[in-house]
């Protein structure tokens, strides 16, 4: 494929010699001359370095199957020490500063950085001049035509009609202006339509190299972000059962035996009874707290606002998942008491912010079907923003899709106080399906959130720009969480969201990491 595109690039600037040759005139020569030179720089700048790209990704496929051939449990510690991996330098600057990145996180036990975070579309296209050589067929088209003026003007100028010798003189200088006319028109829409194929057939295999090399990277060395999380939740899961199994019986920390099909409804229905006193005695002890996930403004990257996100941290097991604990709470109706819990921390942390001349961004907290058929849901939030004294306009409250759906009275209810107290109101968990939604009578809420991981495996463009044209149809705003690669963050912009939160763009942070980031640190 290499040889077609440089076959074809000899192919343009042949043409671009011919051309010049066959120029009826100076005017047309200089014209042809320019645009070569364009043509040439376009070639340098755009074509050659796609090109590179696209062999470095063939390298880097067949070092991945070199690694994988070595018998050993890591191909990453196998890959890490092939010098110059892709044989590209510009790649291998990137996979450098990507290999000192996920060093510093395995030494921290963090998730490891997803590759593309380094490498991928935006990147290449910002160091192969894209953006400049995407200008260049319009420029040659615009020249061809400018070419043509010229030669106009220059026939027209010629023009005299005083004596039948003058008169035969401005015919052929008319002539003349009209071939230089045409030919600089056509020589401009042959160079600009060769170079505009060239470079959309090389971005084009440049981009399925990139696709491919991703691909086996995240089958074969590191796994996405999200798969790392699912990966280390199950592990999560599995050591809280063991620790239950060799904790003393006595205590209540005994666990009940089995398999181990789906980790997460094992332990939370296996060992209900086990880690329910330990769940009231945490509530009790302070135990549970909350994480912030940040949301950021998805053109610039900058946070503007944050999630609020249950954690435990036990005793003697340390941070258990939320996915232990919580269906042990909805099972046993003490979900609402906890969620009280956790939002008038909330309110008390934007408090202290405010105390402490912290500027509070927009915290959202969490409300189910559940906490509004069991309590005033407005009523309590607003005891809370008496209490805290705290402008509504710092509180957003997340409401599941579901509650909207099983008990849309009692939740419009709850929604209209809601909103005329000031709080921003939000549908959380939306998966993009418009018709269960047009159900729902007077439907108001500020905000839509579209959940890309319930998407049905649809994420891809012509999905999203449907959820959002559709959107913009009911006048309704949608923001998006779960984004977990570049990819999907390309897509969101291209659909003019403009509101976000995921592991790609940051994972759930203490408290004190959070109030870090509002106060300037890594606000990016």
């Amino acid at each position: 494929m290499r040889r077609l595109i440089y076959t074809l690039v000899i192919f343009i600037l042949i043409g671009g010699i011919v051309l010049t040759s066959y120029a009826p005139d100076s005017i047309s020569t200089v014209f042809i001359v320019i645009m070569e030179f364009i043509v040439l720089a376009g070639v340098v700048l755009g074509v050659l370095p796609v090109v590179q790209y696209y062999h470095a990704f063939e390298t880097g496929l067949a070092n991945i199957e070199r690694a994988l051939e070595v018998q050993t449990s890591s191909t990453w510690s196998v890959m890490v020490q092939i010098e110059d991996f892709f044989h590209q330098r510009t790649l291998d600057g990137l996979f450098r500063d990507y290999q000192e990145k996920v060093q510093v996180q395995r030494e921290s036990g963090q998730a490891l950085t997803d590759i593309e975070d380094y490498i991928n579309e935006d990147v290449l296209a910002l160091r192969s001049w894209q953006n400049v050589v995407l200008q260049i067929p319009g420029t040659l088209t615009g020249l061809g035509i400018l070419g043509t003026f010229i030669g106009l003007i220059i026939g027209i100028r010629g023009i005299g009609f005083s004596s039948v010798e003058i008169a035969l003189t401005s015919v052929q200088t008319l002539l003349s202006g009209i071939q230089v006319a045409f030919y600089t028109s056509i020589a401009g829409m042959i160079l600009s339509l060769l170079f505009n194929i060239i470079y959309r057939i090389s971005w084009n295999m440049l981009r399925r190299n990139l696709g491919l090399f991703v691909e086996e990277f995240h089958k074969n060395v590191i796994p996405p972000v999200a798969d790392q999380m699912r990966y280390r939740e199950q592990k999560e899961l599995k050591q809280i059962t063991e620790l239950l199994e060799r904790l003393p019986r006595g205590q209540g920390f005994s666990a009940a035996s089995g398999q181990i099909d789906s980790p997460a409804h094992t332990v939370s229905s296996g060992n209900e009874q086990i880690l329910m006193p330990q769940i009231l005695e945490g509530l009790r002890n302070g135990e549970f707290i909350f994480y912030l996930q940040t949301k950021h403004d998805l053109n610039t990257r900058n946070i503007i606002g944050g999630e609020a996100l249950v954690r435990w941290n036990h005793g003697k097991l340390g941070t258990v998942s939320p996915a232990v604990f919580i269906p042990i709470l909805e099972n046993n109706g003490y979900i609402t008491k906890l969620d009280q819990y956790i939002w008038e921390s909330v309110f008390a942390t934007i408090r202290r912010w405010i105390d402490n001349g912290i500027r509070p961004m927009p915290l959202a907290i969490n409300a189910t079907k559940t906490d509004i058929l069991a309590m005033d849901l407005a009523g309590f939030l607003e005891e809370m923003l008496k209490k805290y004294r705290i402008p509504p306009r710092y509180l957003e409250v997340e409401i599941a899709e579901n509650a909207y759906l099983q008990a849309p009275e009692s939740v419009m209810e709850a929604e209209e106080r809601l909103r005329q107290d000031g709080f921003r109101v939000i549908m959380d968990g939306f998966n993009g399906d418009y018709i269960s939604l047009s159900t729902i009578d007077k439907l108001s809420v500020d905000l839509l959130k579209l959940d890309l991981r319930r998407f049905d495996g649809r994420q891809n463009q012509g999905a999203l720009n449907a959820v959002f044209e559709q959107a913009r149809k009911i006048n309704m705003k949608v923001a998006v969480e779960g984004i977990e690669n570049m990819e999907q963050l390309t897509m969101l912009r291209k659909c003019a969201c403009t509101e976000g939160q995921g592991f790609f763009l940051s994972k759930p942070m203490p408290v004190d990491e959070f109030e870090k980031q509002i106060s300037g640190v890594g606000n990016k």
